[in-house]
């Protein structure tokens, strides 16, 4: 499921963070790397999605979300 679905408050694992040399090399230095814990704080139309990870919150633009990939936590 592509991050930009996901539903506020859930947990998921990073599966995925896409093709964009750029934004894989961004996300890394922030510690999105794959099989990481993410808790979605905020995912509303038009806006960043917000989430908790590596106990640090982080705000993802909703092209860059369409293309991380993660899996319900369960």
């Amino acid at each position: 499921m592509q991050l930009s679905k996901t539903v506020e408050g859930q947990t998921y694992m990073l599966v995925s963070i896409g093709s964009d040399p750029h934004f894989t090399r961004r996300a890394g230095s922030m510690g999105l790397v794959p099989d990481t814990e993410i808790r979605v704080i905020r995912n509303q139309a038009k806006m960043p999605v917000l989430l908790f990870a590596r106990d640090t919150l982080i705000a993802v633009n909703q092209k860059d979300a369409a293309g991380i990939e993660v899996e319900a936590n369960v």
